[in-house]
């Protein structure tokens, strides 16, 4: 009954993802024929389409976040680093991605969800650098302040009870763990918490 449970809300996520994108795509080709038309680049158009571009952004990271990740297609590196860079942006945290293959919509489905959980160890900003490990990837969180406590229990054989919206990642990328078979290894030191999932 949790499979099935756990298909339906990666279902909806991914309804919500598809019905969101058309009119974000609506928005941005009208700001295209805007600009075709000739009406000059102010400072207003340019932060609409900043913003266009960002939510474009969150809504693919979402998608492959909480969204079906069923089906044969691999997600290539080039998008899988513009997906990253237009939803991390300018903001607080800097994602490094060295992955060099092209990843299952599944295995990207678990690497999205593992930066999630990583975000809130880094409440001041930093860098999550993400690479290949042999069977599995490694994750380098850095920062002036790293907190642990959420991140550790996904290790945990207790299942990790969401408080809410807010950390409803970890919940999923823990069941994600146990349904693939993953093993999950942290090593902690002054300012870096180093996260490994392997295939068991």
């Amino acid at each position: 009954m949790l499979d099935k449970k756990s298909d339906i809300a990666a279902n909806i996520g991914s309804r919500i993802c598809h019905d969101l994108i058309s009119p974000i795509g609506a928005i941005s080709n009208g700001l295209e024929l805007l600009e075709l038309s000739g009406i000059p680049q102010t400072p207003e158009m340019i932060l609409i389409a900043d913003s266009v571009r960002a939510a474009n952004a969150k809504v693919r990271f979402l998608r492959i976040t909480f969204g079906d990740a069923s089906g044969d297609g691999a997600i290539g590196i080039s998008e899988i680093a513009d997906i990253l860079a237009h939803y991390y942006g300018n903001g607080r945290l800097n994602v490094k991605w060295h992955v060099d293959t092209p990843l299952s919509r599944k295995d990207l489905k678990l690497c999205f969800l593992t930066l999630m959980c990583l975000e809130n160890t880094l409440p001041y900003g930093g860098t999550i650098a993400v690479s290949d490990h042999g069977d599995g990837w490694q994750f380098e969180a850095i920062g002036d302040q790293v907190k642990t406590e959420d991140v550790i229990d996904l290790a945990s054989q207790r299942f990790y009870v969401s408080n809410g919206s807010s950390t409803v990642q970890y919940s999923i990328t823990q069941m994600m763990l146990s349904d693939g078979g993953y093993k999950i290894r942290f090593t902690q030191a002054e300012n870096n918490l180093s996260v490994l999932i392997t295939s068991q």
